[in-house]
């Protein structure tokens, strides 16, 4: 489950894409943003992120650039990070011995709104508790329960800023017939009462994410739907809930492929993504404009991201 993280690995404020190739390599591919099309692939990390594992991207150290981390998932639950140095990743280090094992659902965001992304997993079972380890700069501190009962199993669990305050919070998608959001704000050393923000979004088979879309400051929500229709829904944040879902793109994203979010083209709006992950492998952009919809949807790369690789 990936609601959406940072992707600037140099730091030129537009987000990048990135493949983890998952084999016996274990490669990581990044290929930079120039603003209106993805440049060329190239290695940035020779073995990371190995089958099995889960990563994701954040700025760990608080640079300005996205680094990369990789949740192990096996007894041990090692937590692994390379930092980027604006060309590449650098070497892969131990940043907490154990978090997120097993069937947990491991998420990136800055909770306490110090600049430096910290780790937060969600158990997604009967006793549905949120565990959030603060970045130091140079690993994660001690787990600690943040929520006592937020995203079940069967839900999709997520965070973003939805009120602005520089902190992300919790968000969770119920999905099924009823689509239910719920959104638990942090404070900064915890995460308040969850609260039902939206009441038919995102319901099951569709794709949720989270992004700022339209610059405001503030996370909003959007759905792929997939399937036929493939359209693209999204609910603005106002700080206190999300208003209704508006249609923003009429086709984006079919099934099979796998949509993403963020500012390719570095306006501070984000955009949308999406991989198709079939033989040809393309990559294709749609634009927010900030308003009601994402335009000049075209391809931005046409050899990015596999079968069987997770591309962000």
């Amino acid at each position: 489950m990936l609601g959406g993280s940072p992707t600037d690995f140099t730091g030129d404020g537009k987000d990048d894409i990135v493949t983890f190739t998952h084999d016996d390599e274990a490669d990581v591919y990044v290929a930079p943003s120039t603003g209106s099309e993805f440049g060329g692939a190239r290695v940035w990390h020779d073995f990371f992120a190995p089958g099995g594992e889960t990563p994701l991207s954040g700025d760990f150290n608080g640079d300005g650039k996205d680094d990369v981390v990789t949740f192990t998932r096996n007894p041990e639950a090692d937590v692994y990070v390379a930092l980027s140095n604006g060309e590449g990743f650098g070497p892969a280090a131990v940043w907490h011995d154990h978090f997120a094992p097993g069937g947990e659902v491991p998420a990136v965001g800055d909770v306490n709104g110090d600049g430096r992304d910290d780790i937060v997993t969600f158990t997604h079972d009967a006793d549905a508790k949120v565990y959030v380890a603060l970045s130091t700069g140079s690993g994660f501190g001690p787990a600690a329960v943040w929520h006592d009962f937020f995203a079940p199993a069967g839900e999709f669990p997520a965070l973003g800023d939805v009120n602005g305050d520089g902190r992300d919070d919790l968000i969770t998608f119920t999905q099924g017939s009823t689509g239910d959001v719920y959104v638990a704000l942090s404070d900064g050393n915890g995460f308040g009462a969850g609260r039902l923000v939206h009441e038919h979004f995102a319901l099951a088979g569709e794709q949720p994410r989270v992004g700022d879309v339209n610059g405001d400051g503030k996370d909003d929500i959007l759905a792929f739907t997939q399937g036929a229709e493939s359209d693209v829904y999204v609910a603005l944040s106002d700080g206190n809930g999300f208003g209704g879902g508006q249609l923003w793109n009429g086709f984006f994203a079919p099934n099979g492929e796998f949509p993403y979010v963020g500012d390719y083209n570095g306006d501070g709006k984000d955009d949308i993504v999406t991989f198709t992950h079939n033989d040809e492998a393309d990559v294709y952009v749609s634009l927010s404009n900030g308003t009601d919809a994402f335009v000049d949807g075209r391809k931005w790369h046409d050899f990015f991201g596999l079968r069987g690789e997770t591309s962000l």
